[in-house]
């Protein structure tokens, strides 16, 4: 519910800003000094330089929130370490774009670096938060491991065979093994109860199939819910069924890429952490200099 709210604010910010100064963001560069618009939407106008400053407010706040949510124990308590990803990613790629606005699509100098730094950050976040989210976890954020992964799934292989045997019972039109099947077809290609495929080898490797999979993502959910109308699946159980098929359908997937993945994220972390104290050095001199210059608060 909280990843579905912030992407409307999200979605409704970055448009009523974006939208708000697009008659000046197309003017061509040359006649930008001219327009009526500069005082308001240039990078030293009211609006232009606030949205720097709100921006950048905006970055520190979710780097230094999530830092401090990750590492201070008195701050776990505050809730799932998952919403303060949600939230981080919220601010930390809204941020960005109102500094993008800022410049008014305009680089040059240290603006260029420090825009280009923090472009790398944001991409590199990105792709951290997709490695991060197919790697099974604990309730407090622990990564599992692989026989921690595959004793799940067989519970829920168990839990599924129970439930097609109440829905055989309840008068299905498959039998309580053709069900199962039907569904174990529909997800994994009939794959046993707890067994997973072999792991890519690599990184690479690791990553090209998760994203393929993510393309077909689609096509397994039809063929999902075809194999429960198909066996007459009475409407009492087809929810509980097919959250049960979804589970154990997701944490295969994600057991194929654990060990990669795993690794690739500790790579990652080591990489990524750098990178952001990188951007905040040019991000500090990008300020200093707007200050030197009398860029001060402009709404004071």
């Amino acid at each position: 519910m909280l990843a579905f709210i912030l992407l409307v604010v999200w979605l409704g910010a970055a448009a009523s800003a974006l939208l708000w100064g697009l008659d000046y963001y197309v003017l061509p560069l040359e006649e930008r000094a001219f327009s009526p618009l500069a005082p308001v939407f240039a990078p030293t106008g009211a609006v232009g330089h606030g949205l720097g400053v709100v921006g950048t407010a905006m970055i520190v706040v979710g780097v230094a929130g999530y830092s401090a949510r990750r590492r201070m124990p008195l701050l776990r308590s505050l809730g799932a370490l998952k919403q303060g990803l949600q939230v981080h990613i919220f601010l930390c790629t809204l941020g960005p774009l109102f500094v993008l606005l800022h410049t008014s699509f305009k680089f040059g100098g240290l603006v260029s670096v420090a825009f280009w730094s923090m472009a790398v950050v944001v991409a590199s976040g990105l792709f951290g938060r997709y490695v991060y989210v197919r790697i099974p976890k604990t309730l407090n954020g622990r990564f599992l491991e692989v026989d921690q992964v595959q004793e799940r799934i067989r519970e829920l292989s168990d839990e599924i065979r129970a439930r097609v045997t109440e829905v055989a019972a309840a008068g299905s039109g498959l039998p309580a093994a053709s069900l199962d099947a039907s569904l174990d077809a529909a997800l994994h290609g009939g794959l046993a109860p707890g067994e997973i495929r072999a792991q890519p080898r690599g990184f690479f490797a690791a990553l090209l199939w998760a994203v393929r999979e993510d393309l077909r993502a689609r096509g397994r959910e039809r063929r999902l819910r075809r194999a429960v109308r198909q066996g007459h699946v009475p409407l009492e159980f087809r929810r509980s069924l097919l959250e049960l098929a979804r589970e154990r359908a997701r944490l295969r997937q994600q057991a194929i890429v654990l060990q990669p993945f795993q690794r690739l994220f500790r790579y990652w972390h080591v990489v990524h952490l750098p990178l952001a104290v990188v951007m905040f050095i040019i991000l500090a001199g990008h300020i200093a200099v707007a200050v030197l210059f009398g860029y001060t608060w402009v709404w004071g």
